[in-house]
């Protein structure tokens, strides 16, 4: 235990030290989120819009929607070669739709990544 202790490195140790604190008192890990985001592979998704934020970061908009109760999906737009991008939050009944490849009008690609929130935890996603 304490070699894995000093390999560890700040949040990741943090995380690992109280997890098998929990695990040596007996107790259970720490509550996972009541809700997940699930990217839809190859497809894109389209709803009622009720915010659009300019986002730093994916995360962001991910975090966002699973946060919000009337959020049912999301939508990540990001031009090539930046992190920054535009999150467009769906709520209600989604439709998916064909991937497009939009651009912007000088030719950029902008990437488009769909996601929709899960009730409950699970292994995969946020």
């Amino acid at each position: 235990m304490v070699s894995l202790v000093k390999t560890l490195q700040g949040p990741a140790c943090a995380a690992a030290v109280m997890l098998l604190a929990s695990a040596a008192a007996g107790g259970a890990p720490p509550d996972q989120p009541a809700a997940r985001m699930s990217v839809i592979v190859g497809k894109d998704v389209s709803g009622t819009v009720y915010k659009k934020l300019g986002l730093p970061s994916l995360k962001y908009c991910w975090d966002t929607c699973v946060k919000e109760q009337e959020c049912s999906g999301a939508r990540w737009g990001v031009i090539h070669g930046d992190v920054a991008g535009l999150c467009v939050l769906l709520k209600g009944e989604l439709t998916l739709k064909a991937l497009s490849a939009p651009t912007t009008d000088d030719g950029k690609p902008i990437h488009v990544t769909a996601a929709k929130k899960l009730a409950g935890a699970g292994s995969d996603g946020t």
